[in-house]
């Protein structure tokens, strides 16, 4: 993960989906990899993420065109200019709860810069007049979209694809993280691919700014 592989940002009207991420190495990839497979094996069905884009988001910005991604970058240039590397521990899996399906997810239970950081982005998201987000921000990695049990509830009328994930972390190793740069990330789907995350812009993360 460096800065040879941003890609051109864009100058016309051409609109992208855009969201700021972490993202982490292969190796911690194919870690988070093996906790989303342990939750499949417990589910009637489920989208898997794929593992090459197992990423953490910060911000996500949705529809922009040209001006707006230009805007993103220097946002995403002036934060990392004050926030230093991001330290994570990865956590429990976890699950939010929808009628087509759940979203499972594991979840941050410890963190050095990560607040810092997804402050300092919003406030200079602001400043550039882009769209932010304004739910509270619960870091968590995606593991698997439209989850769904065997059962919707289960026998002690705890939600089962809560009990599947708790079962599920009893037995996970703890994984720790470190990210000295951020991403703004475009997602699309290449002609005839399956949906692809590409990094626009990488920026190291070289600020001061690092405690809770």
């Amino acid at each position: 993960m460096n800065n040879a592989e941003n890609h051109q940002l864009s100058a016309d009207q051409t609109q992208k989906r855009l969201f700021i991420a972490l993202r982490f190495s292969e190796e911690e990839q194919e870690a988070l990899a093996r906790s989303r497979d342990a939750v499949l094996k417990r589910l009637r069905s489920g989208r898997p993420t794929p593992t090459t884009i197992i990423h953490l988001t910060m911000a996500f910005l949705g529809m922009l065109d040209g001006a707006g991604e230009q805007r993103a970058a220097e946002a995403l240039r002036s934060a990392a200019r004050e926030c230093g590397p991001v330290s994570l521990s990865l956590g429990d899996l976890g699950a939010f709860e929808h009628r087509r399906g759940g979203i499972v997810w594991r979840g941050v239970s410890r963190q050095e810069g990560l607040l810092v950081l997804q402050r300092t982005l919003v406030r200079e998201l602001t400043a550039e007049g882009l769209p932010v987000d304004k739910r509270p921000f619960v870091p968590h990695v995606t593991l698997v979209r439209g989850a769904r049990p065997a059962r919707e509830v289960g026998a002690n009328g705890m939600p089962d694809l809560w009990r599947i994930c708790k079962e599920v972390s009893c037995g996970l190793p703890p994984l720790e993280t470190r990210h000295t740069e951020v991403a703004l990330m475009w997602s699309h789907h290449p002609t005839g691919e399956q949906l692809t995350y590409t990094p626009i812009l990488t920026v190291p993360l070289y600020g001061e700014k690092s405690c809770v």
